[in-house]
């Protein structure tokens, strides 16, 4: 009887091994099928995209990782710019809700470890001009999509530079407009160094909503605007001078409230540079247009409920 049992057991063991042993290579075959397939259809899909927004000259990648379980892509080894000589290099971009939640995006990315001989001209200027040598990294870019609602949020941390965190609300109108063409062309008008396109193109078609920046220093203002210069002048021309930047940029007039406040806030942070935040919550959404309107005036602090402060 025993020995019946002990038979039964070590055959039913048996079975159960081998059906683990099919199932454990099925598995392993269906990963490697959506692994392969879905790395092509990704490729095709980001290579898609590059060439509609003109981005494709400019962005160079040596492989497509795609994560089998998430069926969330990545770029290996990404280089914005000239091959020899990028804008940027990047170990990883990781699109972390692609395409699973689309048209939302979350994307994370990592900028590789640059030395500064390594980059572009331009890339090169910019690092001298903040003091760095080698560049390294990392940021995200959230958006979500509620109907005409779009909520986003832009980090960046670079080594020695500082901490940039940036989050809108903004309405989309014309109900005709593609989020992935809307994003290609925020992300080509200002890798072409051309911003001032977008209220051009979407001039009515957005409205923003709010808006918020804010700045934690780690070395950049403290490279560019070190105390012996501050200090160097004296305060009335330094808050004049920033009175009058604040005119040409659109945002008050020079002997206005708002261009004295921006002043003592901007000299306050020079002297300490730690944390500096500026935001914009107009009391009802404002179009492209509008906004530009404003600076064009001179009245865009006012009239679009900015305020900048140190925190």
């Amino acid at each position: 009887m025993n020995h019946n049992i002990v038979t039964k057991l070590q055959s039913g063991l048996g079975k159960a091994l081998t059906y683990f042993i099919l199932l454990s290579c099925l598995a392993i075959l269906v990963l490697y099928l959506v692994q392969r397939f879905g790395t092509q259809y990704a490729e095709d899909k980001i290579q898609e995209q590059l060439n509609q927004s003109g981005l494709a000259p400019f962005v160079h990648y040596e492989s497509i990782h795609l994560d089998p379980f998430t069926l969330t892509p990545s770029l290996e080894n990404v280089s914005f710019g000239t091959e020899n000589a990028p804008w940027l290099r990047f170990a990883r971009i990781s699109f972390n809700s692609y395409p699973i939640k689309y048209p939302d995006l979350d994307v994370e990315f990592w900028i590789q470890e640059s030395p500064i001989g390594s980059l572009s001209r331009d890339t090169r200027n910019l690092m001298r001009a903040g003091g760095i040598e080698t560049l390294l990294g990392k940021g995200s870019f959230t958006s979500k999509v509620e109907g005409e609602k779009v909520s986003s949020q832009f980090k960046l941390d670079i080594k020695d530079i500082g901490k940039l965190d940036l989050s809108s609300k903004i309405n989309v109108l014309d109900h005709g407009i593609i989020m992935s063409d809307l994003r290609s062309d925020v992300l080509a008008s200002f890798a072409l160094g051309q911003p001032e396109a977008l209220p051009i193109i979407y001039g009515d078609a957005i409205e923003l909503h709010s808006l918020e920046v804010k700045y934690e220093e780690s070395g950049l203002i403290t490279h560019l605007f070190p105390q012996s210069a501050v200090l160097r002048d004296s305060p009335g021309n330094q808050s004049n001078g920033l009175r009058y930047a604040s005119q040409a940029l659109g945002l008050a007039s020079a002997d206005s409230e708002e261009a004295k406040h921006v002043a003592d806030t901007l000299l306050t942070f020079l002297m300490q540079p730690e944390k500096l935040s500026l935001t914009m919550q107009p009391s009802s959404a404002l179009s492209l247009k509008e906004l530009v309107l404003m600076a064009n005036k001179g009245t865009l602090y006012k009239d679009s409920k900015m305020t900048l402060l140190n925190n």
